[in-house]
């Protein structure tokens, strides 16, 4: 799920951070668009809790990992969006503008050379908005019951009429870190190098 989810953001992100960090638009200024993806990052997700149910109930959604695999991606896109952004600005656009002369279109080189320069920050927004999906719990929470029930939810419910039960409890939390350390330790230079893309060296 929280694959799935990350793999949507990044897609929509991605051509969108790329926008706004190359194109100027007409009615709308970039800077303002970039303030609008920010704000819905530091949305309080409890604010949308009751809007998303209810749009899932409608939808028949409920209790499915198709629903939280869109409202991952959806709370997790504005993120994609601004650190990419930010990625893309720092890259020299002669670069792009050498490609144009050569006869590339804005897509080729987009694809060939501005996507591959910024790969080790892509790698490090896709560890992160994974990370944010994985450890997500209000929305589990609130939209699933039986069947599309995370980690996180699991680990909350570890009691029962005997108390907390530890041991189910630490088991649980074994298995819930495994992918995000195994995630951190194979993209651990790719990581380095996007978080610290940019660095002005002294």
């Amino acid at each position: 799920m929280a694959i799935f989810a990350t793999l949507i953001a990044m897609a929509l992100g991605v051509p969108a951070g790329y926008a706004l960090a190359r194109f100027k638009f007409r009615r709308i200024r970039n800077r303002d668009l970039t303030i609008w993806y920010l704000s819905q990052r530091v949305l309080p997700p409890v604010v949308v809790v009751i809007p998303f149910f209810l749009i899932m109930r409608t939808l028949r959604l409920l209790d499915t990992r198709l629903a939280l695999i869109l409202v991952n991606a959806t709370f997790t896109l504005p993120f994609a969006v601004v650190i990419t952004r930010q990625a893309f600005q720092e890259l020299p656009v002669e670069l792009e503008e050498a490609a144009a002369v050569d006869g590339c279109s804005e897509f080729t080189a987009f694809w060939k050379i501005a996507l591959p320069l910024a790969a080790p920050t892509i790698v490090a927004v896709v560890a992160i908005c994974v990370a944010f999906t994985w450890n997500e719990f209000l929305f589990a929470l609130s939209l699933t019951s039986l069947r599309a029930k995370t980690f996180p939810v699991y680990l909350a419910g570890a009691e029962d009429t005997r108390g907390v039960q530890f041991w189910f409890m630490a088991t649980r939390a074994i298995l819930a870190l495994g992918l995000p350390v195994v995630l951190a330790v194979a993209i651990q230079k790719y990581i380095v190098r996007g978080l610290t893309f940019g660095a002005v060296k002294g």
